[in-house]
């Protein structure tokens, strides 16, 4: 069985986007220097690595929400997690921009980036110079970065 036109345009669209940023964030964090930037100031280094990590995470939900989504749903409920998605009531009355869960699962993707950009660059530090305790700490950040993105985008921890 061949998949729907409309899945193909959802998964080559976010293919798209997660290319992007998985191209920002590996460029950002092994470059010797960055364009505009040319500094080894690790903060702004972990700040690029993680908008790409954030590019990444938007192309992987934009094509899994996409390919899975109800036709009859509005974009925006296909696209932004409601309330109900969230572990709430499905007839909840509060605004799904405000609910609680919501924002908590906010707060696990931006740890998730932010822990993600950080291993990054630490791994390329590394690579570039052997350090087995960096090393290490680079693993263990860039794991919990992505089980923190997971846990938020899926609601799931694995």
């Amino acid at each position: 069985m061949y998949p729907q036109r409309r899945d193909v345009y959802w998964a080559v669209g976010g293919n798209v986007v997660v290319g992007f940023g998985a191209g920002t964030a590996t460029l950002a964090a092994f470059a010797p220097s960055l364009p505009l930037f040319d500094t080894p100031h690790f903060a702004l280094r972990v700040a690029i690595v993680s908008l790409g990590f954030a590019f990444f995470f938007a192309g992987y939900h934009i094509t899994q929400a996409g390919t899975y989504r109800n036709r009859d749903e509005p974009l925006t409920t296909t696209l932004l997690p409601t309330a109900s998605q969230a572990g709430e009531q499905a007839n909840a009355k509060e605004n799904a921009s405000t609910s609680p869960l919501v924002l908590l699962r906010g707060v696990f993707v931006l740890l998730g980036v932010l822990g993600l950009g950080a291993g990054m660059r630490l791994f390329a530090i590394t690579i570039q110079s052997w350090d087995p305790a960096t090393g290490l700490l680079a693993g263990l950040v860039c794991i919990g970065g992505y089980i923190f993105g997971h846990i938020g985008l899926n609601w799931v921890l694995l």
